[in-house]
């Protein structure tokens, strides 16, 4: 891609252009009207398959419904949700009604939901059978929630069922979305972990989606011209509910590319599904590409079908790269670079000639490099901090509008928190992370949270929590812990803790170190730098 260098500033292709009606909601609603009869969506457990007029007159029957339900433009709506046909349907659904979707880790312990509750105060709750339990536990709580939809033919828990809305048939022709302000109203509020502790909700535009949409498009055109292939069919393996997989699943429909998408990741399913279906498009996280680089598995199958293989949300090696490309045959795997707070994408490696980059800037970008303690603009093979300015940005946070504030300059750059630096080419590095979030499987984490945790055990008096690196995962979280005088600790015992009381990704996978004193600096903040310096040297536990 096109990139220039000018006074350090460095700046991606011209912007693309955008639907004119600038709702991301009418723009799905004609491409969905578009693709007809065609193979939309296909169950890779199950083998279902759906088309692009069964979405359509299932999301408009849904919309008319929750209207008729009080649905009002603005309403937030929150939708649990592993993947499933049904979490297409309701999104488009909310969209068309102009409400605001907010998606829920189905993950999250009842603790969680309950502050991400407390943060987007949805009028509808949807709910798959996995999820509704924990909603179900926390409802009493928020009285604002009116209504629990649930997915699947059984009531588990009290609520109303998701296929008595969608029975009534609405004329498509006849049928009307709200209108919206796509440059100014809310669309949809993704969850993202701040470095003080719990989730953000990030709110995002319509014309945050519909840039992401384009920008993709933009990438997938380049590169099928560039190297005269074509893609048809899609493996959704990344959860819906999280922003790199709600995006891409969302972009991906809109282009008429076939989905076939999996609950969830099981080896020799996963594998199947790309040799069966004659996958083309896969985007994966850093632990998916160290399973095809090393798995004996992979062997037994034929992936020759793949030519689009993009990985994100957590930095990957040059080393796994290089095997996953040779051992599927690929000239390269694309690394990207984002954050939820730029709408996920801002780098993306469109040329495979320099192994570990995650590429140039996206259309209209704009990235400097700031030096962290003076505040200078830095030039090539400098690190600094990265700071991005982009039609992309976020609105703000969602009931916390000061700290998104906080994250932007006088000239409109939005800071990453990650140290990186650019070449000459304006190829981008990532090289750290200056805020503290510990990256398991993609999926953040604050050490914050789990330090506040911890505190709460009567045997521990300090602590400080760490992500140890790993391969296939990317981080472990690891506790640093200074014993109460007289406590007897041990790590098994605080890893169990923990685990009871917070999601799968925050578990203490890395261990527990007792040590018998916290690396501070002088306003007691955690030097927690000295503490990834103790991993290097040989561990004793006390």
């Amino acid at each position: 891609m096109a990139v220039s260098i000018h006074g350090n500033i460095v700046s991606g292709p011209r912007e693309v252009d955008i639907p004119a009606h600038l709702s991301f909601g009418q723009f799905l609603f004609d491409q969905l009207k578009e693709g007809g009869d065609n193979i939309a969506q296909i169950c890779g457990q199950t083998g279902e398959k759906v088309t692009y007029r069964d979405i359509l007159q299932k999301s408009v029957n849904l919309a008319v419904a929750l209207q008729r339900l009080g649905l009002k433009k603005g309403d937030v709506v929150s939708l649990a949700s592993e993947n499933r046909f049904e979490f297409t349907v309701a999104s488009l659904a909310v969209m068309y009604a102009g409400g605001v979707l907010s998606t829920l880790n189905i993950t999250y312990t009842p603790g969680e939901v309950v502050h991400v509750l407390s943060i987007t105060k949805p009028k509808f709750i949807f709910a798959s059978p996995l999820a509704a339990p924990n909603i179900e536990d926390v409802m009493p709580q928020f009285p604002y929630v009116e209504k629990l939809i649930l997915f699947g033919p059984v009531q588990i828990v009290p609520g109303i069922l998701y296929e008595d809305l969608i029975r009534q048939n609405v004329n498509i022709n006849d049928f009307t979305l709200v209108d919206v302000n796509g440059a100014e109203d809310t669309l949809g509020i993704m969850c993202s972990s701040g470095t003080t502790g719990l989730p953000k909700g990030v709110m995002l535009t319509h014309v945050n989606f519909l840039l992401l949409t384009a920008h993709l498009k933009y990438y997938l055109d380049t590169s099928m011209s560039k190297r005269k292939h074509s893609v048809k069919v899609m493996l959704s393996v990344i959860p819906w509910f999280h922003a790199y997989g709600f995006i891409t699943h969302l972009a991906i429909l809109s282009g008429h590319i076939e989905t076939v998408f999996l609950v969830g990741f099981q080896e020799e399913l996963f594998l199947q599904t790309i040799q069966n279906y004659k996958v083309n498009l896969l985007f994966l996280v850093p632990p998916l590409a160290v399973f095809l680089a090393k798995h004996p598995l992979v062997a037994k199958y034929n992936l020759s079908s793949l030519n689009e293989v993009w990985c994100g949300a957590a930095p990957l090696s040059s080393d796994i790269q290089k095997l996953v490309s040779q051992r599927i045959g690929l000239d390269f795997i694309r690394q990207g670079f984002g954050f939820t707070e730029m709408t996920m994408a801002c780098f993306v490696d469109m040329n495979g000639r320099k192994p570990g980059t995650c590429g140039t800037p996206g259309p209209g970008l704009k990235v400097k490099v700031v030096d962290i303690d003076s505040g200078k603009t830095l030039g090539p093979r400098k690190e600094g901090e990265l700071w991005f300015k982009s039609p992309l940005r976020m609105k703000g946070y969602m009931g916390d509008p000061a700290a998104g504030e906080a994250l932007f300059d006088s000239a409109g750059f939005i800071r990453s928190g990650d140290i990186g630096y650019y070449d000459e080419d304006g190829d981008f590095y990532i090289v750290d992370r200056l805020k503290e979030l510990i990256k398991y499987k993609g999926f953040q984490v604050a050490p914050a949270e789990l330090e506040a945790l911890l505190l709460k055990h009567s045997g521990v008096a300090e602590c400080g929590v760490v992500g140890v690196p790993d391969e296939a995962a990317g981080e472990l979280p690891l506790a640093f812990v200074v014993v109460q005088p007289g406590a007897k600790l041990t790590e098994q015992e605080l890893q169990e803790y923990v685990a009871k009381q917070v999601s799968p990704a925050k578990h203490l996978r890395g261990g527990v170190i007792f040590i018998k004193e916290i690396p501070k600096n002088p306003s007691g903040k955690i030097l927690r730098r000295e503490l990834r310096q103790m991993l290097k040297k040989p561990k004793s536990k006390l």
